[in-house]
């Protein structure tokens, strides 16, 4: 392993650590481990980084077919690197994050039920806490100073997923909680 990769799973790592720690999650060491390694390979290929930006969500691809599971696998992983740090291409595309949170976990539960042994377990588990990853991306982007998402995404995300960065960014410097309109008895409402 070349110097500059060791420096970039040492930084990475310590910042997924102070995410988890700032937002109250933890994470089962292999699922931080599959985060950590996915967050490098994205920021050592470059053209990795334009694909998840650039994601094709037509992806209609079938399990007979080859690569299947590798095509899986990476719309996940562009899923969750563009959910979790490009939330302001998501609103320019016109799609709610929740949308890139669905597709990703479904993803990966998809892999998890094609897999047998550790592979079906670490899937499982990125498949249910696809939210809590999303949302230490979103910490992370805020370490760096950059604005977790706007206002109203964070609405949509917390609404839609239940996400404690959303809840967080509603609620900060506010004096005020957001409702869930599931929470909103229908007499109530005009």
């Amino acid at each position: 392993m070349q110097p500059h990769t060791k420096i970039a799973l040492y930084h990475w790592n310590q910042l997924i650590q102070d995410a988890c720690e700032y937002a109250n999650i933890e994470l089962k060491p292999e699922t931080q481990g599959y985060l950590l390694l996915t967050l490098v390979s994205y920021i050592k290929n470059e053209s990795l980084a334009e694909k998840a930006i650039a994601l094709d969500l037509r992806f209609e691809s079938e399990p007979s077919q080859p690569n299947y599971q590798q095509q899986l696998k990476a719309q996940a992983d562009h899923s969750l690197i563009l959910a979790g740090l490009f939330p302001a291409h998501i609103a320019r595309q016109s799609y709610r994050i929740s949308h890139y949170i669905k597709l990703g976990s479904d993803n990966y539960q998809t892999l998890s039920d094609l897999m047998e042994g550790n592979d079906r377990i670490i899937y499982r588990q990125l498949a249910e806490s696809f939210v809590e990853l999303v949302d230490i991306l979103h910490i992370i982007r805020c370490f760096n100073g950059s604005p977790a998402m706007p206002l109203i995404q964070a609405m949509e995300l917390w609404s839609d997923t239940g996400s404690k960065t959303a809840y967080q960014i509603l609620t900060t410097n506010r004096q005020s909680i957001p409702l869930n309109e599931s929470l909103i008895d229908c007499t109530y409402r005009h």
